[in-house]
């Protein structure tokens, strides 16, 4: 379904944020709201004992009917112009972002490039809904294995035949808009897995979709083979998954340091008392929200950026210095754009940035999310943190793309190491001449300590540093995520 990956550096760029997306509404229902009530409902009450197969073999039996719907282009602008209208209204930063982009690439295009190679007709809505379901399977698994053409045909026969006589697929009027949804939902999902595959945070980006995808653990729970999606006893590893940055992700991964050895004892010195430790006393809490950011190749990719609330009513945008050592008066007076004020009424968070607008959140859902301390007593982690970023202009049809790798190694003994490396490469198209280069850090080690919300570095030579630190978390009510963590003021998450 996905063999004609060359269009998605391109699609990568329309999606900063699909986790905060609201979802996609058409004739009253959402995309896929009326038929989970009709298919996917039934699908989670008994995947635990039936097979997907068996469930919908029980509906709808084996027919396939066909369900040709026609696009035009004022279709597929009311379609994307509906999107962001709704997604404006939760996150207006996104919605602003994947208007600008839409407005130059053609959605439509981008969907019919992943039927490339296969069977799936893009003018039929039963084939449509197929590929958005067998790319939730392959999201929710984070594979790119290549389903063959007799589980795409088992899958609309599984699927989508139990539902093709009741609305909106059964009604012609109702089918194009519907399938024009999809499709534009199928090409922006598509991209924010890719993004979030280059960041390293597959997880947190599943974790976060919106109520109308097929809820991951049950597509976790089922392999999809010549028979359809199928149950599976014992849960298996994810296939193994092509390279989502191509040529340059293979040597900046290849020249990512081992981790150093053990570092050894040295005579620490003491690390300054805080000068400011008073600016804990006046915190509500910590949080952290998404945003966009520029990530391998230039493309627009999800961000986290941790927040203090304070009680006053005021919040600074940390950076990665420990809030102790931050003397706020000069940071406000260097930094105004980092400070903003919030208020909150219920479940939903106000944010007033320096440009006066304000911007609502509702936590847990999406955007806004409680960011955990170590626990008390809790001086080691014992795991492995990486982040990927970069920059250049090859997402967006230019020549350069820059790759950064910096990876933490924290060890149960009180010892981590640090490494990373940094790989460029230049086509040469405008130029007539290509380069690359890599090129890995100096690899770093010491001891380290936690403490709450501080993470103190300390080198051979026996020099300490305070760097702010949290855990992200997961699910609702809010629960610590130790597979996501802030190091200074940037996101990292677990590699293994």
């Amino acid at each position: 379904m996905t063999r004609k990956i060359a269009v998605v550096p391109v699609a990568a760029a329309l999606i900063p944020l699909l986790a905060a997306a609201a979802p996609a509404q058409d004739v009253g229902t959402g995309i896929l709201q009326g038929m989970q009530q009709q298919q996917f409902q039934p699908l989670g009450a008994r995947i635990d004992v039936r097979s997907v197969g068996e469930v919908a073999w029980a509906q709808g039996g084996d027919t396939a009917p066909a369900l040709p719907f026609a696009s035009n282009a004022e279709l597929r602008a009311a379609t994307v112009a509906r999107h962001v209208r709704e997604l404006r209204a939760t996150n207006p930063i996104a919605a602003a972002e994947v208007a600008r982009e839409m407005a130059r690439h053609d959605y439509d295009a981008i969907f019919r490039s992943f039927l490339t190679e296969t069977a799936l007709r893009p003018d039929d809505a039963g084939d449509v809904l197929t590929a958005f379901i067998v790319l939730q399977w392959m999201v929710a698994n984070d594979t790119k294995a290549e389903p063959s053409a007799a589980a795409l045909r088992a899958v609309r026969r599984q699927m989508v035949a139990p539902m093709a006589d009741k609305p909106p697929l059964s009604q012609a009027v109702t089918r194009a808009a519907f399938a024009e949804q999809v499709k534009l939902r199928t090409v922006l999902h598509h991209a924010g897995w890719q993004a979030a595959q280059r960041l390293g945070m597959v997880p947190s980006f599943v974790a976060t979709l919106s109520k109308d995808f097929i809820p991951p653990a049950k597509l976790r729970a089922v392999a999809l083979t010549d028979d359809g999606l199928v149950g599976r006893g014992d849960r298996k590893a994810p296939a193994a998954r092509a390279t989502a940055g191509g040529a340059l992700e293979a040597p900046v991964a290849a020249v990512a340091p081992a981790a150093p050895g053990h570092a050894p004892p040295v005579a620490a010195e003491p690390p300054a008392e805080p000068r400011h430790a008073a600016n804990w006393a006046a915190v509500e809490g910590v949080y952290f929200r998404s945003t966009t950011g520029v990530g391998v190749g230039g493309m627009v990719v999800i961000e986290f950026e941790p927040l203090i609330l304070f009680r006053d009513g005021s919040y600074y945008e940390i950076d990665d210095a420990a809030l102790e050592d931050v003397d706020l008066a000069a940071e406000r007076a260097a930094k105004p754009r980092r400070f903003g004020r919030w208020t909150r009424a219920g479940d939903t968070t106000v944010l007033t940035g320096t440009g006066g607008k304000p911007q609502d959140y509702k936590l847990q859902d999406g955007s806004f999310f409680k960011a955990y301390p170590a626990e008390a007593g809790e001086r080691t982690i014992d795991r492995s943190y990486r982040r990927m970023s970069g920059g250049g202009n090859a997402a967006m049809g230019g020549d350069v793309m820059i790759a950064v790798s910096n990876r933490y190694d924290f060890r149960s003994d009180g010892t981590y190491g640090r490494g990373g490396s940094t790989g460029a490469t230049n086509s040469g198209a405008t130029s007539g001449v290509s380069s690359a280069m890599s090129r890995r850090r100096p690899p770093e080690g010491g001891r380290y300590g936690l403490d709450r919300h501080t993470l103190t570095l300390t080198g051979p030579d026996g020099r300490s540093r305070r760097l702010f630190f949290a855990y992200g978390s997961e699910k609702d009510p809010p629960q610590p995520d130790r597979e996501m963590a802030f190091i200074g003021g940037s996101v990292f998450t677990n590699p293994d």
